[in-house]
């Protein structure tokens, strides 16, 4: 292209895999996405950051430039690939709040904005659980009804909710007699539940610092803050796709805890034996144009890199155990994680294109 261009006007410079969005600095790439938006005529776009430090960004510069568009920000976990520990129960809720948003048709809310996802490129490799596994997982309790506190408690053990003595973060809830307190996914504050026997007699939403009242609420709609989820179908599930894969089992602590329904640290990174299937982000929003942001090819690159190094040290070590005790038996990173060519393939007939702040060239 010879003719000018301005930082307000974004142009295309042809590719051989997508279009590049030339001089788009930071700023001008959420201008460019919202116009991109609206001229398309579709309900939902995807942006790919390079990191959560970029997403936040973008999130906020979307806000300012199209308050008329509803913005999702979708993590990715916060631990290492293959690791001992699980992603934060924060990150968790907020992943799974994302997911279940995106399962319902864009025009269902009563705005009927159209929405832009920001994710980062470690967590659109990530695969997650497919819609039907989190259909019916989501429990709507309304002021007035009764709630057996049994399927309450079965619905906070089987979705991965902690019991605490005061709730203070996502995924969290505590009872006291007559009273439950729980802070779900999508929601500000924690809520306190008012039982009478079985009946729910209302619903008030609470500071968690100074436990005071700041509201209330007719209705309340629980949501899994566990992508893992310990209903029997799943524990079975994994524990005949465990022993397929990794021969016979025994002094597994891993193995263990989940036979028994338990949480156990770190369990999230053998998500593929839980779930009948698992997708991708892409999966999700079937008709929704993709933006990347400047070198998120280069980022993938190195992100695939590095998943490739943790699991070929977690292979070597599985003969003969590790410093934490027990072996760690890695699943295939393709199990896990999408493939460079998964990913070409994912975004190929998309509207969209790769953002640069240079200028495009001749």
């Amino acid at each position: 292209m010879t003719e000018s261009v301005t930082a307000s006007t974004p142009v295309e410079a042809e590719s051989a895999l997508r279009p590049t969005l030339a001089s788009a600095p930071p700023g001008v790439d959420a201008l460019t996405i919202a116009k991109l938006l609206a001229s398309s005529g579709l309900r939902r776009w995807l942006h790919v950051a390079l990191d959560d430090t970029q997403a936040a960004r973008l999130a906020d510069c979307l806000a300012f430039f199209a308050p008329e568009v509803e913005v999702l920000v979708f993590p990715a976990w916060d631990c290492l690939p293959y690791d001992r520990v699980s992603p934060h129960r924060d990150i968790v809720a907020r992943r799974l709040d994302v997911l279940t948003r995106l399962m319902q048709p864009v025009g269902a809310k009563k705005s009927g904005r159209p929405q832009v996802v920001v994710t980062t490129v470690n967590a659109l490799l990530q695969r997650v659980p497919a819609p039907e596994a989190l259909e019916g997982r989501i429990m709507l309790l309304k002021a007035g009804e009764r709630v057996p506190a049994e399927r309450l408690n079965g619905f906070f053990a089987e979705n991965g909710y902690y019991r605490v003595e005061t709730v203070g973060e996502p995924g969290e809830f505590a009872v006291r007699g007559g009273i439950v307190d729980v802070f779900p996914p999508g929601e500000e504050q924690p809520l306190r539940l008012d039982f009478f026997g079985d009946d729910l007699e209302s619903l008030r939403r609470f500071d968690p610092l100074t436990q005071r009242t700041t509201g209330s609420a007719t209705e309340l709609a629980l949501k899994p803050v566990s992508e893992v989820i310990l209903d029997p179908a799943a524990v079975e599930r994994f524990r005949t796709r465990y022993r397929e894969a990794f021969g016979a089992v025994r002094d597994d602590p891993l193995y263990e805890a989940v036979s028994a329904a338990r949480a156990h640290p770190g369990m999230e990174h053998w998500l593929p034996l839980y779930h009948q299937r698992l997708v991708t982000l892409l999966d999700y929003l079937p008709e929704a144009g993709v933006t990347l942001d400047y070198q998120a090819l280069e980022a993938r690159d190195a992100r695939l890199e590095t998943i490739a190094d943790f699991h070929e040290a977690r292979r070597q070590i599985e003969g003969g155990g590790d410093s934490g005790g027990w072996v760690y038996k890695a699943l295939a990173p393709e199990a896990l994680y999408l493939a460079a060519a998964e990913w070409d393939s994912g975004l190929a007939a998309r509207p969209g294109g790769d953002f640069t702040p240079f200028a495009a060239p001749d």
